[in-house]
């Protein structure tokens, strides 16, 4: 039997690539079935058809995400820090991890069907054109890549933070600390992503990316494997050597960094700002919002622009932020919020 190649286009996120999603659920792959089960992917409906942009563009602020996110992320602290102060035992390091391995599965849950529904809702911007999907031969790779993130992001935070004998503790500084950090994650961020596109032989390992034109909430993940190693690891890692935080700030920062970078791949016509710090931010036009990053993809290939993920600031600095299109003060409903 001859076997033949899979066309490239078959390996390349594209409007209409995933009819797998109407087999039966007992002939999908387990990661097909993960992606379904997550609400990520969802079979079609014919009697469905997103939103039409009639209306201003609604809302959902900083405030209105940390009431939605924060008792969930927080729930951590609070259950170490009473485990520990009415038992005195310490908590395993394998234990603890485990524990926050559990609690991040109900958080990204939760926001990911947030985000579809918010999409459901609200619709997409640039709403002329349809949003890609991932092709069959590919949904193995993303699947894996999703595990991948999920699993080491927090053992990152681990290795690098947690020792079982210091008592639970967070700074009234917490805000304020997780806004340098995030800075300077994104700050790496922004020249790692820039050098990608714009050394030739970085770009390789970015193109894949890129394919996407129009990307959803789980084409995030979908990157060559440098790419992946980097996203994962290559920021966090160095952000801490530069600015260490405590375990309890550090896995608080981890939990709502991981909202954000899922949030910034759904197109989601909402002006819908970067939480951690769009706060400060905010008030000098400098907040990274969900259209920044969705015409990165939609207009960038290798010369492109809004490199930054976590803020806008960066991008204004060195002169590579771009015009938005549909999120301008003029088209934006501070009073309808989703």
């Amino acid at each position: 039997m001859v076997q033949t190649k899979t066309a490239a286009s078959d390996l390349r996120p594209r409007p209409g690539a995933d009819a797998w999603k109407n087999k039966p659920f007992e002939e999908l792959t387990f990661a097909q079935k993960a992606l379904m089960t997550l609400g990520l992917v969802k079979r079609d409906d014919p009697n469905f058809s997103f939103p039409k942009p009639e209306k201003k563009i609604p809302v959902f602020l900083e405030w209105q995400q940390h009431k939605k996110l924060f008792p969930m992320i927080f729930l951590t602290f609070v259950l170490r820090w009473i485990y520990m102060r009415t038992t005195g035992n310490t908590i395993h390091p394998l234990a603890m991890y485990g524990f926050t391995l559990l609690v991040g599965s109900v958080i990204v849950d939760r926001q990911v069907k947030f985000l579809v529904d918010a999409v459901k809702r609200y619709g997409y911007l640039d709403a002329g054109a349809e949003r890609d999907s991932v092709p069959e031969g590919m949904t193995g790779k993303l699947g894996k890549e999703f595990l991948v993130g999920f699993l080491v992001r927090p053992l990152l935070v681990h290795v690098l933070s947690y020792n079982r004998f210091e008592m639970p503790s967070l700074s009234l500084w917490l805000p304020v600390q997780l806004f340098i950090f995030t800075m300077i994650v994104d700050f790496i961020y922004y020249w790692v992503h820039r050098a990608t596109h714009e050394v030739p032989f970085l770009w390789k390992y970015h193109s894949r990316h890129h394919t996407t034109k129009h990307p959803v909430v789980y084409l995030a993940a979908f990157a060559d494997e440098p790419q992946e190693v980097f996203d994962v690891l290559g920021s966090p890692v160095i952000a801490y050597l530069l600015y260490p935080i405590g375990y309890d700030a550090f896995l608080i920062w981890s939990f709502y960094f991981v909202c954000v970078e899922l949030l910034g791949h759904t197109g989601m016509r909402v002006y819908y700002p970067a939480l951690i710090t769009s706060t400060l931010l905010r008030p000098f036009g400098l907040e990274g919002i969900v259209e920044d990053h969705d015409l990165h993809h939609r207009m960038g290939w290798r010369d492109s622009f809004n490199y930054s993920k976590q803020s806008g600031f960066w991008d204004t600095l060195f002169g590579t932020f771009g015009e938005r299109v549909e999120c301008v003060p003029e088209n934006i409903d501070y009073n309808f919020s989703i």
